[in-house]
């Protein structure tokens, strides 16, 4: 049987298991998505003990040819995030026996693929969700850069049927978050779009994924 769990940086068994390891990074005042460029936010970071906690989780695997940059890292932190409060709503949707079947794999090396990687796998029995996620400071750009994740996302799932079994389903999302602070002042517009944003994902996950309700 195939698993996900050896070609991911790090694997959950549910979203429990996601939630306990995102708050054991103990965050002074939150993890906060600005709009300053991610090697300036990774500066201030760099000697934390969560960000030396996903290097070595990224280096132990010994799936990549190169360290992971301090840059990936702010965008790897900036996405787990937003996915903690998309789980939060998709746990109000799930039934318990739903919720504890619901499997989370994060930055996934697709096999022979000059190791590009998924940000996220969600696993469901055989219904697979590819989550591409992706930060924009501004409104106007989101529409490109959807467009842009959605056409990695089809490459993709285009590799992953080049040696999956036939009877997994796969599922694609592109999730384009707005920064929700400039320097220390929030934008209100831009953390409730993430927030609706957040929960629109949680439904899409119950519809298509966990529940399969028609239409």
């Amino acid at each position: 049987m195939y698993t996900f769990e050896n070609n991911s940086m790090i694997s959950f068994k549910s979203l429990d298991e996601f939630k306990t390891f995102y708050n054991e990074f103990d965050f002074y005042s939150g993890w906060k998505i600005t709009t300053a460029r991610n090697n300036d936010r990774g500066e201030i970071i760099r000697d934390k003990a969560y960000v030396n906690r996903i290097r070595q989780l990224f280096a132990d695997k010994k799936l990549f040819r190169r360290n992971i940059s301090i840059a990936e890292i702010v965008s790897i932190l900036d996405s787990y995030s937003i996915m903690l409060m998309a789980f939060d709503e998709l746990r109000k949707l799930c039934k318990d026996k739903e919720w504890i079947k619901i499997k989370l794999h994060s930055e996934y090396k697709i096999y022979f693929s000059k190791n590009r990687r998924i940000d996220f796998v969600v696993e469901y029995g055989k219904r697979l969700l590819l989550v591409e996620f992706r930060v924009s400071n501004t409104f106007p750009n989101v529409s490109t850069v959807w467009q842009k994740k959605e056409s990695e996302l089809l490459v993709y799932k285009e590799l992953l049927q080049n040696y999956l079994p036939d009877t997994y389903k796969i599922h694609l999302y592109a999730f384009i978050a707005m920064s929700e602070y400039d320097k220390r002042q929030p934008i209100p517009k831009n953390i409730k779009y993430n927030k609706d944003n957040a929960k629109f994902f949680a439904e899409y996950i119950y519809q298509f994924i966990v529940s399969r309700q028609s239409l």
